[in-house]
């Protein structure tokens, strides 16, 4: 296995479906989807948020809540039953969450070095990495590499729809910082529809 990894025939059917999505990171769809599953329900989305903006401010558990956080933000924007069991379910993965991290961080270092283009370029295709392990789509290493695929075709896009997000969840500090509570998980959740915007097939 050379620098990239192999991805299985499940794997490469989903960057198929990629290449042939329509706008998944369109910025207008993603914030519509975040704003519907908040005003859906409001206060759960906020309280599980501050959980995980406590608790992920000890480093050994931050990875594995990133992985719980999005699949308490997945479910939210499904309109399932969501709560804080998901946030703490990436704790079942603690060693392949950390993984993920600890390869992708010092890879993005050095692309960052690299004249920063580099780290900007691996930094957007990898967006979708910890989406990708949060539904077991395959190994750490595989998710790293399936997103690179996944976000290839609209890259783009997939950069620019973070630092709009970021734009909104910073929206809240101008509100005496209360609206934080509000515009962080609508950022949150602005990312999380991008990914199942592209990577999880519509209903039938």
């Amino acid at each position: 296995m050379g620098f990239f990894a192999t991805l299985n025939p499940e794997q490469l059917g989903l960057v198929q479906r990629a290449r042939q999505a329509s706008e998944p990171f369109a910025i207008g769809a993603c914030f519509d989807q975040a704003l519907a599953a908040l005003r859906r329900d409001f206060w759960n989305i906020v309280l599980v948020h501050l959980v995980f903006i406590v608790v992920a401010g000890v480093v050994i558990f931050t990875p594995p809540l990133v992985l719980g956080l999005a699949r308490f933000n997945a479910k939210s924007l499904r309109g399932q039953p969501a709560g804080f069991s998901d946030l703490f379910s990436g704790l079942d993965d603690f060693l392949d969450a950390w993984l993920l991290f600890l390869v992708a961080v010092p890879l993005l270092i050095v692309g960052y070095a690299l004249c920063l283009l580099p780290g900007i370029y691996l930094a957007t295709s990898w967006s979708l990495a910890f989406g990708l392990l949060a539904e077991k789509r395959g190994t750490f290493w595989e998710c790293l590499e399936l997103s690179r695929q996944v976000v290839t075709p609209h890259w783009g896009w997939a950069f620019l729809l973070p630092i709009v997000a970021g734009f909104v969840s910073g929206l809240g500090a101008v509100a005496c910082g209360v609206g934080v509570l509000a515009t962080l998980p609508l950022g949150s959740l602005m990312l999380e529809a991008s990914h199942q915007r592209v990577c999880v097939p519509p209903a039938a």
